[in-house]
Order: C-alpha cells, then sequence, then structure tokens
C-alpha cells in the first residue's frame, strides 16, 4: 500500500527503459476484468467461441492491418483471456511509423470494448461492469526460433491444458 493514498501500489509489468516499438517477437496475454468467460466456453480440450468471442477474433486480426511493421503470428481467443504473438518492425524502410506493443494493444482493447458494448446494447452479449479488459497486458519478448516455438506450441496447446484444469480443479 502506498502510504499516502491508501491505494495499492502497482507492479509495472512493462520493462523500464525497454523500446517497445523495436523490432521483435512478442508473446502477449491480455485477460478480461474479472477474468470472466465471456467469449466461450471450453469443451472436450477445444475452445468453443460465442459470437463475442468470433468478434474478438476478428477484431484481432482486423488490427494488425491498421498498421504498416506489424505481423500476427498464432493466437488464441479463450473464455477470458487471449494470446498472441506479434512481430514488430516487418517493415524496416517505415521504421518511423511502426507502433509500440502498447499502442497495438490499446487499440485492439479499445476496439473490442466499443464493438461488445455495442452488443451488450443490442441485447447480444451479457452486460459488464464498467470495464471489460484488465488494465495493461502481460508480455515476453521472444529472443530466437526455439522460443517462438515454444509460445506457438503453447497457445495451440492453452485450450487443452485449460480443459485439463477445470477437470483437476476442486471445485468442479
Amino acid at each position: 500500500m502506498d502510504q499516502h493514498s491508501r491505494r495499492p501500489v502497482r507492479k509495472p509489468t512493462r520493462l523500464p527503459r525497454f523500446d517497445y516499438a523495436s523490432a521483435g517477437m512478442y508473446f502477449i496475454t491480455i485477460c478480461i476484468q474479472g477474468m470472466e468467460s465471456r467469449f466461450g466456453e471450453i469443451a472436450n480440450a477445444d475452445v468453443r467461441l460465442n459470437e463475442a468471442g468470433e468478434m474478438v477474433a476478428e477484431l484481432w486480426e482486423e488490427n494488425a492491418e491498421r498498421y504498416a511493421g506489424i505481423a500476427l503470428d498464432a493466437f488464441v481467443v479463450m473464455p477470458d483471456h487471449m494470446h498472441a504473438i506479434v512481430f514488430l518492425g516487418t517493415a524496416p524502410d517505415l521504421r518511423e511509423q511502426d507502433p509500440t506493443l502498447s499502442r497495438v494493444v490499446q487499440t485492439f482493447k479499445s476496439i473490442t470494448t466499443m464493438e461488445y458494448s455495442r452488443g451488450v446494447r443490442e441485447g447480444r452479449y451479457p452486460p459488464y461492469d464498467r470495464v471489460l479488459w484488465q488494465r495493461s497486458f502481460y508480455d515476453k519478448m521472444l529472443r530466437n526460433d526455439r522460443a517462438l516455438a515454444a509460445a506457438r506450441a503453447y497457445i495451440e496447446a492453452n485450450p487443452a491444458n485449460a480443459a485439463e484444469k477445470q477437470v483437476n480443479s476442486p471445485f468442479a
């Protein structure tokens, strides 16, 4: 707790002095506020996206088209979060226009929140309490092909791993 404001002190999720616009491969995780299952369910070790989950997946792919110099790799939308691999700096001749990783995620979260809110107003999606996505996101720079392969494998296995956790949960 911060003794002056009585608020919890948040640990920064970004590396200090790291240039998140620098070319590289990044593994990211973006979570729903409260970790509520809003985008589908896990069934038979597969993720079954609902309409909201399909919208999130579609907007993730469209978001990349907004920026020169980025490319998307593997990703998975889960019921309460998503994982993705993003390549920054794919157009070296446009280096000064490359977005930061934070800008890419911020734009995605903003667009999906607006679209989800529209779906709530139209009665297609369940309402949420003020904030759809958690503040910030988690990232890991993938420094080599081995790390990239491991991140791809993690993304591919994530639905089955989530199903296994459900089966072995003491609360199931």
